[in-house]
């Protein structure tokens, strides 16, 4: 089990999107954690902290390491709740947490002129969260 896996389908599966992404047959991920861009079409690998690669979503299921499918759902619309990285306000900009890997964090000021960050972004989130609790992510990934 990783950490920090986020709630998925937190308001239920019915106005959700997910979608399929390829992943390497050794990966190994958990319900809820988030993964990113793998540098490859459709490829996905787990988010880890620090990095700059453009957020995919959540998972949707669990997978075990070299278990023969290479294929995960992502949920990409809908809410789920996250694990905050650092203090979250109601209406913030959230992007990928960049201090610890599978948590969210604001979009601060000093972010914004960071043209790579823009590919982080995950949604809005719904409510006020400190640093390691769960806060209401409305994500906008299509």
């Amino acid at each position: 089990r990783m950490a920090n896996e986020a709630r998925v389908f937190a308001e239920g599966p019915d106005n959700c999107l997910v979608r399929s992404f390829t992943v390497a047959d050794g990966t190994a991920a958990t319900l809820g954690a988030l993964f990113v861009d793998g540098g490859a079409d459709r490829t996905a690998v787990a988010h880890t902290a620090a990095v700059k690669k453009a957020v995919l979503g959540f998972a949707t299921m669990s997978k075990e390491a070299s278990d023969a499918r290479t294929q995960i759902g992502l949920q990409r619309t809908g809410v789920v709740d996250a694990i905050a990285d650092g203090y979250i306000e109601t209406g913030d900009v959230v992007i990928a947490g960049q201090t610890t890997a599978n948590r969210v964090q604001a979009l601060s000021s000093g972010y914004i002129s960071v043209y790579s960050f823009s590919f982080q972004v995950l949604g809005r989130a719904l409510e006020h969260a400190t640093d390691g609790n769960r806060v209401k992510i409305a994500l906008a990934l299509g």
